[in-house]
């Protein structure tokens, strides 16, 4: 007898909540046995589902995001260039300007990958620089020839935490009350479903049952053991997922389902390739009549987000 295991859902982080039930939806179509079993339930699952990606991508699309993208980029290109000033004078005819270079080279290697950090994190070590710069370190500053650097440094910064402040701001007028309490109800049905499922499964003939049970058990246990207590590589970060393109498909009358190669990218580390059912699922909408039909990928296991691509169904001539 196999039994479904507890998904922690109260403890997962909404991306993850979501992400979760999302792969437990693509399951159940993979398998007619168990989308007759939960026939019922399953159109008020998916609706509260699809509220739910809706409701998440609407808080992630900030009218900040891509301002608070380039105020970053302007902090983290003049760290960048202050970095490039220090490792020339590291080279400078004058013993005293390369020995404020290298003191100046030492402070800034201190902080680690400053530009890689997340926002917040990013912010505090700025600041942190700065002060530094501005203090024990100015004479160095000046003999380097850093002090326009360093005050476009502080320049971009207040610019970038205006930026976050603004949308923090924002954030605090979201619809969180209506996220929580969507989740309660999508939670409710999935538990309904997951009875039905875990019933089945006790029966003499619960064979067409086993094989759902153990892929949805190992993707439970992922969730359960990893995902709000480890990071995960992001499918949805620019330009790190690339997925080829794909043929033209031939219209059939039936829904296409191709499965895209895909690759994941991250600097200074080779590219990998993604392995379709170990590291990504892919859902579909509009693959069954002529004309372009959208695909997305969805990491699972080590990665986590969506990427989406479209292809094109056509009759053959």
């Amino acid at each position: 007898m196999k039994k479904l295991l507890n998904a922690h859902l109260q403890i997962f982080r909404n991306e993850e909540h979501c992400e979760y039930l999302v792969l437990f939806r693509g399951l159940i179509l993979q398998f007619k046995t168990v989308e007759d079993l939960v026939a019922a339930l399953y159109p008020v699952f998916t609706d509260l589902l699809d509220r739910e990606e809706d409701l998440i991508d609407a808080m992630h699309k900030s009218s900040y995001t891509k301002l608070i993208a380039e105020a970053a980029y302007r902090v983290d290109r003049t760290l960048v260039g202050m970095r490039g000033v220090i490792v020339a004078a590291l080279h400078h005819f004058v013993p005293a300007t390369v020995e404020a270079a290298q003191r100046l080279f030492d402070r800034f290697d201190s902080f680690g990958r400053i530009i890689k950090k997340a926002y917040e994190a990013e912010a505090l070590d700025v600041n942190l620089l700065i002060k530094d710069l501005q203090g024990e370190y100015a004479t160095d500053v000046t003999t380097v020839g850093l002090t326009t650097w360093l005050a476009e440094l502080q320049a971009a910064e207040a610019a970038f935490e205006l930026l976050l402040k603004e949308r923090n701001a924002e954030s605090a007028h979201k619809p969180q009350d209506q996220l929580r309490r969507l989740r309660q109800e999508i939670d409710v049905v999935y538990h309904r479903m997951t009875d039905r499922i875990n019933a089945a499964a006790t029966l003499d003939d619960a064979g067409a049952y086993y094989e759902f049970v153990d892929l949805l058990n190992a993707e439970i246990t992922y969730f359960n053991n990893h995902t709000h207590r480890h990071a995960r590589k992001d499918l949805s970060v620019a330009e790190a997922c690339v997925i080829e393109p794909l043929e033209l498909q031939p219209y059939t009358g039936k829904a296409i389902t191709p499965v895209p190669a895909a690759h994941y990218r991250e600097e200074g580390k080779p590219t990998v390739e993604l392995v379709f059912a170990k590291d990504f699922f892919v859902t579909y909408k509009n693959n069954v009549d002529v004309g372009m039909a959208d695909l997305v990928i969805h990491g699972k296991g080590a990665y986590r987000g969506q990427k989406k691509t479209t292809f094109a169904i056509a009759r053959k001539p």
